[in-house]
């Protein structure tokens, strides 16, 4: 979406639009991102006993 006019501080609304898109984008990646992480650290780890060696 173009829309040509500039702001008093010379901003246009495209770059705000380009801007207020971008935010929205990188909290949906960051909110995915979460989910993934907090599924991953709920699944009960298969912990397996590791020899040990004594010298």
């Amino acid at each position: 979406m173009k829309i040509a006019r500039r702001s008093a501080n010379g901003e246009s609304r495209e770059l705000l639009l380009k801007e207020y898109f971008l935010n929205a984008y990188l909290i949906a990646l960051l909110k995915a991102a979460g989910e993934q992480v907090g599924e991953f650290t709920r699944r009960p780890q298969a912990l397996k006993a590791a020899p040990v060696r004594i010298r």
